[in-house]
């Protein structure tokens, strides 16, 4: 079973996936997606890249998904596509994947859905953050056979921890 974190915006999905793979000690693969706020301009607003887990975050062109203004996003047309490598590579390296986070933009994208959906097929453990959203593409994520969702809020959030660390402990045994 593959564990999905799903939630609000800004509730600490991402926080608590990064809390578990550091207890874990486990190496990872698979993508961060980030708004950078920092590099924000009037126009088009805060940039979204897509980065390759566990690694350092440097922004390119290539890994530019598309900007969000006022929680409107704008996705660059093919951003997905030039990302699926991710989600690929992810299929052979580390103990598990991380897919932080799964959300509406990437559905303009039938490659990466599908090599999200190939990887919630496949036996590596998952732990992925999930829009709290109800979209077709999302709905099918959330309730895949091989998933557990926990839903986070604020104030089950500190709770969660320990429950999700052992259900992913169980899921590395198998």
């Amino acid at each position: 079973m593959h564990t999905l974190i799903v939630g609000a915006r800004q509730v600490g999905k991402s926080t608590l996936i990064n809390k578990v793979i550091r207890a874990l000690e486990c190496t990872v693969s698979g993508f961060e997606t980030k708004k950078e706020d920092a590099l924000a301009d009037e126009i088009h607003g805060s940039p979204v890249y897509i980065y390759p887990a566990g690694q350092i975050h440097q922004q390119t062109r290539e890994n530019l998904l598309g900007y969000c203004k006022e929680q409107h996003p704008e996705v660059l047309e093919q951003a997905f596509d030039r990302a699926v490598h991710l989600i690929s590579e992810s299929e052979i390296a580390g103990n598990i994947i991380k897919m932080d986070e799964i959300g509406f933009m990437e559905s303009s994208s039938e490659a990466f859905c599908a090599g999200i959906m190939r990887c919630l097929d496949g036996n590596k453990p998952v732990i992925a953050a999930v829009k709290e959203k109800d979209t077709p593409f999302l709905t099918a994520v959330k309730s895949h056979p091989n998933c557990q969702c926990f839903f986070i809020t604020e104030d089950n959030r500190d709770e969660l921890f320990p429950v999700i660390l052992q259900f992913v402990r169980q899921q590395l045994l198998l």
